[in-house]
């Protein structure tokens, strides 16, 4: 009985991540697109406050409970993701999408070292062999080859980081913890953040018009409010999935289905971009991916 509840919850969580990351990737997708549009923080900043609104309704149509248990763990945990959303959309004008996706995807390599580190779970042979792949694999997607790798390539390394913390903080720290009061402690800390990142700029008197990352608050037209309001709606989506995936499986199992994302950035940067990744680039994100597989499928070291 224990180990059917246990592949249930299992197979539940792979299906609410691979939901998640298609509507991520899509996301993520047309913040890339139509991201001169906004600035960096008043995208987060309304994005995050919509979602905040759905969130609290729904909650409440719903009688799910947005009050947390952990509220220390929780906020580590959210910090965690507000950090990897403003390092991840600081980079995306910087870099063609699938490459940030790649940078971006090194997430379950960093969950076996972190496993490794705060967990004391020993790597072992097959989830060492994992990291030295995908070590390799972003030195050929950056392909250094044809230009000297920028700054920018770091930015989707640190939130790949910032992710993979949260997870491990999710399935150690807050499995008893609602998706629900995940999500919306999520978005109120998102919120804060973005109206502190403004608050920051205007004070220094930063402003630099037709830049996502400086711009301070660009006018915005009636099919913007409507981006923001579809981004608010997959936001909700997202988080309660997210939180869900990571409460019902360990974060190596669902970190494997999460490079799902690799996959569908892939496609939408052919389709939405006309990028598409040279035979150097796609060989070091199949060495992504391996490492993913090997590190999610490893079984843990003696």
């Amino acid at each position: 009985m224990e180990k059917h509840r246990i592949a249930t919850g299992q197979l539940s969580g792979i299906f609410l991540i691979t939901a998640a990351v298609l509507l991520l990737s899509l996301s993520d997708a047309v913040v890339k697109l139509s991201g001169a549009r906004y600035g960096l923080a008043q995208l987060i900043l309304l994005r995050s406050l919509g979602a905040c609104l759905l969130l609290f309704v729904v909650a409440r149509l719903w009688r799910h409970e947005i009050i947390t248990r952990a509220p220390l763990w929780v906020t580590l945990r959210s910090l965690s993701l507000v950090a990897m959303w403003l390092f991840y959309y600081a980079a995306l004008p910087m870099l063609s999408f699938a490459l940030a996706a790649a940078c971006f995807y090194t997430s379950p390599l960093w969950m076996a070292l972190l496993s490794r580190l705060i967990l004391k779970q020993p790597l072992g042979r097959t989830r060492t062999v994992a990291v030295f792949l995908g070590v390799a694999g972003v030195f050929l997607a950056v392909n250094p080859f044809v230009q000297a790798p920028t700054f920018w390539v770091l930015l989707p390394l640190a939130a790949a980081f910032c992710y993979a913390l949260a997870a491990v903080i999710t399935w150690q720290k807050c499995r008893d913890e609602g998706a629900f009061a995940m999500a919306f402690n999520l978005n109120v800390l998102l919120t804060i953040a973005a109206a502190a990142l403004i608050a920051g700029l205007a004070m220094v008197g930063v402003d630099a018009p037709g830049s996502f990352v400086f711009s301070l608050w660009p006018v915005l037209a009636a099919r913007d409010w409507a981006v923001l309001g579809m981004l608010a709606v997959f936001m909700v989506i997202i988080a309660t999935s997210v939180a869900g995936a990571y409460r019902l499986a360990p974060a190596p199992v669902i970190g494997l289905f999460d490079n799902a994302y690799l996959v569908f950035a892939a496609i939408w940067g052919v389709v939405f971009f006309d990028q598409f990744p040279g035979p150097v680039e796609l060989a070091g994100m199949m060495l992504i991916l391996s490492g993913a597989a090997l590190a999610a499928l490893a079984p843990p070291a003696r």
